[in-house]
């Protein structure tokens, strides 16, 4: 892989969902210079009002990620709220200068230019949901892993150090230093397998599997599955870890579990060679009963217990 063709393919492949990767760097670029680079004090002090407005109602609504109190851990909530906000703002309402950063994300769309909410690896350290203006990376949520950090930060895309997750290895990597998980290949539920490949166990006790990921199902399904088929050639999966999620699971109705794990590993590659003749795709229904399916695992597996692994 790397190769010519290769490289010539991520030029010119359609977005995925919430990517961070701009598509047409010189006309992006001559629009950022335009409109948003002239405008960066005002666009930051519009973000930091929106921010604000959603604020309340987020941290109203009480509920705790993972023990811990708003804004950590808020950021998806958070960006999707600013966004929502922002479509419905009323300019001639707007103070001053939150105003003139209005204006000029205006007249860059109008332009032709592009306004996206975007996931991805933060410097190598977090999963990010931020907004990607041009060539800018806009991050609306910054201080929900570090409170004490600013609320909004505006970078050069290039600067922000922010990147497309690659694979489910690299997924495996972030969720490793984000969330202090174990990563295993998921070899007891060969039928999500394909999908949903890997299961990350937290020292708190959270077991899920991963990703749910509008991005990362469609990384996988974009490729036939081989970046699930990577991650499930790994060992088999502890035989004791195996047994003890396969005996939580069997309360969730024709699921198909294997408490086998070197049987689970050979069905998991089954299943991707399988869909990837078929020409599974992200809107197949196979797919949407797959991500239903997740959902219900996830739920039988959440809480299971500290001290799991």
């Amino acid at each position: 892989m790397g190769g010519p063709v290769d490289g010539a393919f991520r030029l010119i492949r359609p977005l995925l969902p919430n990517e961070p990767r701009v598509v047409d760097e010189e006309a992006e670029q001559a629009l950022t210079e335009r409109f948003l680079s002239p405008a960066l004090t005002a666009l930051e002090a519009l973000f930091r009002l929106v921010r604000a407005q959603v604020d309340p109602g987020l941290r109203q609504a009480g509920q705790r990620k993972n023990g811990k109190a708003y804004p950590l851990g808020w950021c998806l909530e958070i960006s999707l709220a600013v966004q929502n906000s922002l479509q419905r703002l009323q300019p001639a309402s707007l103070p001053p200068l939150p105003a003139q950063g209005y204006a000029a994300l205006a007249a860059f769309l109008a332009h032709g230019g592009r306004f996206r909410q975007v996931w991805g690896d933060l410097r190598g350290e977090y999963f990010q949901n931020a907004f990607l203006a041009g060539t800018l990376y806009i991050d609306a949520s910054n201080d929900t892993v570090v409170p004490t950090k600013p609320p909004v930060e505006i970078l050069p895309l290039a600067q922000a150090r922010f990147v497309p997750i690659e694979d489910f290895g690299h997924f495996g990597r972030v969720a490793s230093r984000y969330w202090g998980a174990q990563v295993f290949p998921n070899h007891v539920l060969p039928s999500l397998a394909p999908y949903f490949p890997l299961v990350t166990v937290t020292a708190e006790g959270a077991v899920c599997l991963q990703s749910a990921t509008d991005y990362m199902i469609a990384l996988t399904c974009s490729a036939g599955f081989r970046p699930s088929e990577d991650v499930l050639e790994a060992a088999p999966m502890d035989g004791d870890l195996a047994g003890r999620l396969a005996q939580c699971l069997a309360r969730v109705p024709a699921i198909g579990v294997v408490a086998d794990p070197a049987r689970g590993r050979a069905l998991a590659l089954e299943q991707c060679r399988q869909l990837r003749v078929q020409g599974a795709s992200p809107s197949d229904e196979h797919r949407t009963t797959a991500c239903r399916t997740m959902l219900a695992a996830n739920q039988a597996l959440d809480g299971l217990g500290a001290g799991l692994t």
